[in-house]
């Protein structure tokens, strides 16, 4: 299954935000999203595009920023690698070669490690970041997608949107250590703040399933969505962001009461949400190059920023 041909139910959790100028990393927001033709920075502070960086013909997918902010790593998931881009420069460094189809990257809390999951081989490339290598590949379900790590660094989640399942991995170890039962069609995934939940979005089940970590058990189910694709959590855990591939539109969901509060319309294919880190903002990149910035204080379109590339499938944000 390929990102383009499933795009309309398709997610991408990863985006990266950065500041970068001459060779510094400013304390101002910007937003780096994948497509068709390469990197789109968009400045958050006036909503413009700042730079493109060009890196054709390499299918882009999810991405992932170091917690310094100094590089970010992209999956190419036509070349079976991941490019490492350093953001004072804004220039790829190195190509790390991984498995077939990779279409996620998360990058560990602590930036020593980065993990991938390629979705034609049925596996997580392990990338230790300080040396740009494959340290370990951790064979997972059938078709894996969503990859989070948890707030601790102890543990990452790998959804296997053909297996119906979550994959436990234990990152001391880089190791399975259980496999979690959910619903149809996993692909996004989210974790509470505190470590204690993970969300799920199930896009053929047309449900978001809340899983309990210590057991993995789902806790709630949200229905009634038309193929949640991927999600993103409040930092104060209160709000859950769910972007439906075939609605045009993302879901708010209470988190403490399990009910959707609001459904925002966007652009057609929304493909990725992120959340500001002051928690005030929601971003989706609509699959017809667009980011719609969301106020989650009203759950209302505030500002919508254009022409970000063709076909955006992901969204991360930094400091």
């Amino acid at each position: 299954m390929h990102i383009r041909d499933n795009v309309i139910i398709s997610i991408r959790n990863t985006f990266v935000v950065l500041a970068v100028s001459a060779g510094a990393v400013f304390a101002q927001p910007y937003a780096y999203t994948s497509n068709l033709h390469g990197l789109s920075i968009v400045n958050l502070a006036n909503n413009m595009v700042a730079d493109r960086i060009a890196i054709s013909h390499a299918g882009l997918g999810g991405l992932s920023v170091t917690p310094d902010g100094s590089y970010v790593y992209v999956a190419e998931q036509t070349k079976n690698s991941v490019a490492v881009i350093q953001t004072a420069d804004r220039a790829v460094i190195a190509t790390i070669p991984v498995g077939i189809s990779p279409v996620q990257v998360a990058v560990a809390p602590d930036g020593r490690t980065a993990y991938v999951t390629n979705q034609n081989s049925n596996n997580v490339s392990v990338i230790d970041t300080l040396t740009r290598t494959v340290v370990a590949t951790v064979a997972v379900g059938s078709h894996p997608y969503g990859v989070m790590v948890t707030p601790d660094g102890r543990t990452v989640l790998v959804t296997n949107g053909s297996s119906n399942s979550i994959s436990v991995i234990k990152a001391a170890l880089n190791t399975v250590i259980a496999t979690w039962n959910t619903l149809s069609g996993p692909h996004g995934i989210a974790i509470s703040p505190n470590g204690a939940e993970a969300y799920v979005a199930n896009q053929y089940a047309n449900a978001v399933s809340f899983h309990n970590m210590s057991q993995g058990n789902i806790q709630s189910t949200i229905t009634g969505l038309l193929a949640p694709n991927a999600v993103a959590v409040t930092p104060d855990g209160a709000q859950l962001y769910v972007t439906e591939g075939n609605a045009s539109a993302v879901s708010a969901v209470n988190i403490p009461s399990r009910l959707i509060t609001a459904r925002i319309v966007t652009g057609t294919v929304p493909t990725s949400v992120a959340v500001s880190f002051d928690g005030t903002a929601a971003y989706v990149t609509s699959g017809y190059g667009s980011i719609f910035q969301i106020e989650s204080a009203t759950n209302t379109v505030a500002h919508v920023i254009r022409k970000v590339g063709l076909v955006p499938t992901s969204i991360v944000l930094s400091h």
